[in-house]
């Protein structure tokens, strides 16, 4: 089959390709979801479903592959030769010699190391499990139960630009598919410019406060389109979800807002005011403050709701 789809690509015209691939239907959806639709098509109409020109992300995605072969217990020499060609080329694509590339290097020398024989069994194998056990189950589930969505900040006190950064540096360690890592954080803590972006958003109410204003994004380049459409959303609703735990062990607050009920025009506004590129699918926006003040513990799902065992 992946033969027959490889011939197919080659011989078709990449949008006839494309439109094949896609199993389009015809159905009736909303506004907003006709947007999201839209974006699909056009990204991937006349371009390669699985590569849009992210070289970052789908340098991590075809190291990831590789990865994967080498620590399976039945690798051996001829695995992965294409998709080790591939991460050859995007190699050559990421002229900065970032951590990403020093990783994907490395994993390529393995795999070189492996066809030519000298990769022995003991090798890149066996790896210790990391488990400093600083923080007990209990500890995490008490810290857990303690944060809170809050919406009411000081007036005269912001956090720190250190604050912020250090927050969203958490969010490439949560896992992403692929180890893409397509998380892309957009923030500002200039009041005027916090003030407009919060008003774009439906949600945004009963806050009070100076707060920073954060847009969490995905870079959509390097998912397959469509089947991969919504991927990004759960690695960036992964990914923050660390933020929100640094958030809190800072002593600060954070109030996630829904993005999903915006509107065109408020996209196209945000957007514009954080300069965030069309590729960047908006999952939703924070606001992260000082406390002024806690928030009542909310109500929860009885177990037998959210635990089911079969």
């Amino acid at each position: 089959m992946k033969i027959f789809k490889n011939i197919v690509k080659k011989i078709l015209p990449a949008s006839m390709y494309n439109l094949i691939r896609m199993k389009p239907r015809l159905m009736i959806v909303s506004a907003s979801l006709k947007r999201k639709i839209s974006y699909i098509n056009k990204a991937a109409w006349q371009q390669d479903p699985d590569y849009r020109g992210d070289n970052s992300g789908a340098l991590r995605k075809y190291g990831h592959m590789v990865d994967k072969g080498l620590q399976t217990f039945e690798r051996e020499p001829g695995h992965s030769i294409v998709i080790a060609l591939r991460l050859h080329e995007l190699i050559n694509l990421n002229k900065n010699n970032c951590e990403s590339v020093a990783w994907a290097k490395e994993i390529l020398s393995l795999h070189r190391d492996l066809q030519e024989g000298s990769l022995d069994s003991n090798s890149y194998s066996e790896f210790p499990l990391i488990n400093s056990k600083a923080i007990g189950s209990e500890q995490l589930l008490t810290f857990l139960k303690e944060r809170r969505t809050l919406r009411h900040f000081h007036h005269s006190m912001a956090p720190s630009i250190e604050d912020i950064y250090k927050i969203l540096e958490t969010t490439v360690w949560a896992p992403s598919s692929c180890n893409r890592q397509t998380i892309v954080n957009f923030f500002t803590m200039n009041d005027a410019l916090v003030a407009e972006c919060t008003k774009q958003n439906k949600g945004a109410t009963a806050i009070s406060g100076k707060h920073a204003f954060i847009s969490v994004c995905y870079d959509t380049r390097s998912y397959h389109l469509p089947q991969e459409s919504l991927t990004g959303m759960i690695d960036a609703t992964l990914g923050f979800q660390n933020a929100l735990l640094m958030v809190h062990s800072l002593g600060l607050g954070a109030c996630v807002l829904n993005w999903s009920h915006s509107d065109v025009q408020e996209n196209l506004r945000l957007r514009s005011l954080l300069d965030i590129p069309e590729y960047c699918e908006i999952a939703f926006n924070v606001i992260v403050g000082i406390p002024n003040g806690g928030a009542p513990t909310p109500g929860k799902k009885n177990k037998v709701e959210y635990i089911i065992e079969r």
